[in-house]
C-alpha cells in the first residue's frame, strides 16, 4: 500500500517538474482568480458585518402633531410604533427635556425663544432595507405630523445597499472569468502531460496497471496546482488587506480594523483550489485515456 502511494506521489511530482512553465501558469492564474474571489468576498463580508450594525447607528425620528403632548398622550402612540413590523426599538424624546438640552448647548441662539419642538420618538429598525416600508406605515398614523413627520438617512442607506450589490456583482463576474481561465490552464497542463506520456501509459496497461493507478498521479497534480494557487491567493489577500489598512490608518489614525482571519482564509481558498484542481484534472484525463 505504501509503495503504491509512493509511486503515485512520485509520478505526480515528476509530472509537475516536467512542465514547469505550464504548471507555473496554472498555479498563478488560479491564484489570481482565487485572490479576486477571496478578496472581494472578504470585503463583502466586512461591509456586510458592518451593515448589520448600522440599524443601531441609523436612527429614524418621528415627530407628533402639536395636539399630542405629555406622557399620557404619548404612551399609547409609543405602543402603536412598537407594533409596526421591523421596528426594533422605540424611545420617547420629551419636548421639554430636548429643548432644555438645546438651550444648554447654545444659550445665545435660543435666548427668548419658546420651545418650538413637538413630542418625538427615536426609532431603530431591524433591517435597513425595510426603512421605507416602516416610514410609510408611520406616516399613515393620524398622530404623526403629515409634513416631515418621519426623518431618516435614506440616501446613506441606499448607498450601502448599492455598494454591497456592486461588490457582489463585480466579484461574481471577474472572479468567475479568472476562475474559468485558471481551470482551462490546469486542464491543458494535465491534458498535455497525459498526451506526452501516451507510450508510458500503454506500457503500464500492458503490465497490468489499473485505470486508478494510471489516473491518480494526474489527479494529484491538479490538486497540488489548485492548492498552491489557493495558498498564494490567501497570502496575496493578506498583503492587500495590510496595505489598505496601512493606507487608511494614515488617513484616519483612530480607525480600528478587524483582525484578518489568515488561517481560515488560507484553509478556505486552498480547499477550494484543491477541489477545483481535482475537478479540472478529472475532466482532463477522462477523454485522452479512453483511447489508450
Amino acid at each position: 500500500m505504501f509503495d503504491w502511494l509512493e509511486f503515485m506521489l512520485t509520478e505526480a511530482i515528476v509530472a509537475l517538474r516536467r512542465n514547469p512553465l505550464m504548471t507555473f501558469a496554472a498555479i498563478t492564474t488560479t491564484a489570481v482568480s482565487l485572490f479576486l474571489i477571496g478578496g472581494l468576498g472578504y470585503v463583502y463580508l466586512t461591509i456586510d458585518n458592518y451593515a448589520k450594525t448600522i440599524p443601531s447607528k441609523f436612527e429614524m425620528r418621528v415627530f407628533l402633531k402639536d395636539s399630542y403632548r405629555g406622557e399620557a398622550a404619548v404612551n399609547p402612540i409609543a405602543g402603536k410604533l412598537r407594533a409596526v413590523p421591523d421596528v426594533a426599538k422605540v424611545t420617547w424624546i420629551p419636548r421639554d427635556k430636548y429643548w432644555a438640552l438645546i438651550k444648554e448647548q447654545d444659550p445665545d441662539l435660543t435666548a427668548g425663544i419658546e420651545d418650538p419642538y413637538p413630542e418625538s420618538f427615536k426609532l431603530q429598525v431591524k433591517d435597513l432595507a425595510q426603512s421605507d416600508a416602516v416610514a410609510a406605515a408611520i406616516r399613515n398614523m393620524p398622530e404623526v405630523e403629515p409634513e416631515g413627520g418621519v426623518s431618516y438617512l435614506k440616501d446613506e442607506q441606499t448607498f450601502i445597499e448599492r455598494a454591497l450589490f456592486f461588490i457582489r456583482w463585480l466579484g461574481g463576474v471577474f472572479g468567475g472569468l479568472l476562475f474559468l481561465t485558471g481551470g482551462i490552464l490546469i486542464y491543458n497542463a494535465i491534458r498535455l502531460t497525459v498526451l506526452s506520456r501516451r507510450i508510458e501509459i500503454r506500457i503500464m496497461r500492458l503490465v497490468g496497471a489499473s485505470p486508478v493507478t494510471i489516473r491518480v498521479p494526474f489527479l494529484i497534480e491538479g490538486v497540488v496546482q489548485g492548492t498552491l494557487g489557493g495558498v498564494l491567493a490567501a497570502t496575496a489577500v493578506l498583503g492587500a488587506n495590510n496595505f489598505v489598512c496601512g493606507f487608511l490608518r494614515v488617513i484616519a489614525p483612530q480607525t480600528v480594523f478587524p483582525i484578518f482571519p489568515l488561517e481560515q482564509t488560507m484553509l478556505l481558498l486552498s480547499g477550494i483550489g484543491a477541489i477545483y484542481g481535482l475537478l479540472c484534472s478529472m475532466i482532463a484525463v477522462r477523454t485522452p485515456l479512453r483511447g489508450q
